[in-house]
């Protein structure tokens, strides 16, 4: 299942033009999958996509809690070297590490690889939960494309525009994760202000009243999500360092 944190920096909501998750308009389910056939990979693993971050050697680092509370969690997100073949495609490996407390109770592997068109596709995951204190729990989340009829879905698109909404993964009755582009706005946080930042709302169908608002800067990537349950703001994660 797309990675999705639910966890902020501090109780600073700012709506910067975009307003509550309620007010943005839900098509629903896309009517189409993505067809990963009809894509050509020609450098897979070079990804240029405006709204992808990090870059090679560079180590993001996120934080996060619920509103009014201090941080809880840290993030931390980088490509490895190591690449991985899905469904005869070679993917980048997107490390995904989620710490509680300084002990790792995340551990993932994001596979995603970027066609011709500027598409970032999302091949999967590999999940390693851990409880509170460190002992491995389970690998729940875990899918891979082309198993048990699981099918790749968008990361995010390559010329994204108000309106469109696209399926990031598929799998019947388990994982039917979909983003619709919802703005392009100017975002503050911490470690500055981004403008024409893409917004998206990230809906998971299972999860009833639950949304997402994600914001990705331009040359930067994920910036900023908030987490909303009943149309009500709870949590954030915000980018509090890049590591050269």
């Amino acid at each position: 299942m797309k990675k999705k944190y639910y966890i902020p920096i501090v109780a600073l909501f700012i709506a910067l033009g975009i307003g509550c998750s309620k007010d943005k308009v839900d098509p629903g389910i896309p009517a189409t999958l993505p067809d990963v056939g009809l894509a050509t990979f020609s450098n897979p693993t070079t990804i240029t996509n405006l709204y992808f971050g990090p870059g090679a050697n560079q180590i993001y680092v996120y934080e996060g809690g619920e509103v009014g509370l201090p941080p809880e969690e840290e993030i931390r997100i980088e490509i490895r070297s190591e690449t991985k073949s899905v469904m005869g495609i070679t993917c980048a490996i997107q490390k995904d590490i989620v710490y509680k407390n300084g002990i790792v109770i995340e551990d993932t592997d994001d596979w995603i690889a970027q066609d011709d068109e500027g598409n970032l596709w999302y091949f999967g995951e590999f999940v390693i939960n851990n409880k509170d204190n460190g002992d491995f729990k389970d690998n729940a989340g875990s899918w891979e494309a082309g198993i048990n009829n699981a099918i790749p879905g968008y990361w995010l698109i390559g010329n994204p525009k108000i309106g469109d909404n696209y399926m990031q993964e598929y799998l019947k009755g388990e994982a039917e994760d979909y983003a619709i582009v919802v703005g392009f706005e100017t975002v503050t946080i911490g470690l500055g202000t981004y403008d024409n930042c893409l917004v998206t709302k990230d809906i998971n169908p299972s999860e009833k009243n639950v949304e997402e608002l994600k914001y990705y800067a331009p040359g930067i990537g994920l910036i900023k999500e908030e987490g909303f349950e009943k149309w009500e703001l709870v949590e954030i994660v915000e980018l509090v360092e890049i590591i050269e």
